[in-house]
């Protein structure tokens, strides 16, 4: 998952890693809440959680920009959306946005409070997300995703697949674009946990050959060294060994509204025997 600090040429902090912070990291905060809550749903995590979901859900409702005329509020580049560099309204971004603040709503609803008006305002008039041809694309400004950007991190995937159905994600047009950056995507360009991203998008979407193909895809950035660390870039890479984990046991014991059988992230075909014990579904 995108957890972590990245690293650039040489084991160097990356310029997007100093003094800027990605943009998609923002909902974070929220998402370990509800984690933490489905394991425990008690008042007791409710207020533990409470000040931080708060905080990142009135954060997240003032950092995107109104235009006057249409109302429409947009993820400005003040921080970048990815390490392509600064653009407007990333994919990702945008279904994140919608995902947190829906979920910080519920937060509050849980624990007696009124929903905010502010943040229903802002999520229910957030920028659409962009597509063309029928696929997600990074932004309305990369429209080129397929052909010049095809590498990197594959953030049209991002919207279903860690994140499970929110409106306003076409799931068809998620679908078409997972099939549509596993074999257009430079995956020997990509970052460690690029590859159980995939798979979490791919078993989603009902493509589990492809979650299957993108764990044992064979890259320089898909490795794993004695010590079990990911070697998914130039420095020592924990973002991968946290989204492998989290992409293999969402595979195996599913996620909220997963085909009812057993291992529904792996092809039902036979080809595979999976076991496994004291995983929880996933959101």
């Amino acid at each position: 998952m995108k957890w972590g600090k990245e690293c650039g040429p040489e084991g160097r902090s990356a310029p997007w890693a100093g003094n800027h912070a990605l943009l998609w990291k923002q909902p974070h905060p929220i998402f370990f809440a509800e984690l933490e809550y489905r394991l425990k749903p008690t008042r007791a995590t409710l207020d533990k959680w409470a000040g931080i979901v708060n905080g990142t859900a009135e954060h997240m409702a003032d950092y995107p920009k109104r235009d006057a005329t249409t109302g429409i509020y947009s993820l400005d580049p003040a921080m970048p959306p990815s390490e392509q560099g600064f653009t407007k309204n990333d994919v990702f971004d945008l279904a994140y946005w919608r995902w947190a603040l829906d979920k910080a709503q519920q937060w509050r609803e849980r624990m007696g409070l009124p929903r905010e008006p502010h943040w229903d305002e802002v999520r229910t008039n957030l920028t659409p997300l962009p597509v063309a041809d029928g696929l997600f694309v990074h932004s309305t400004e990369w429209a080129d995703t397929y052909t010049k950007r095809n590498f990197e991190h594959p953030d049209p995937i991002g919207v279903l697949g860690m994140l499970p159905p929110i409106q306003g994600v076409d799931a068809g047009i998620a679908t078409r674009t997972v099939a549509k950056v596993w074999t257009t995507w430079q995956w020997d360009r990509c970052w460690g946990w690029d590859f159980p991203w995939m798979a979490m998008a791919a078993a989603r979407t009902g493509q589990p050959q492809i979650a299957v193909d993108a764990l044992l895809a064979k890259s320089p950035r898909n490795g794993y060294d004695l010590q079990g660390i990911n070697t998914g870039g130039p420095c020592p890479y924990l973002p991968g060994n946290g989204g492998l984990l989290y992409a293999a046991a969402m595979m195996a014991a599913g996620w909220d509204g997963a085909p009812q059988r057993h291992a529904p992230g792996f092809p039902a075909d036979g080809s595979w025997v999976v076991k496994w014990e004291g995983l929880k579904t996933a959101p």
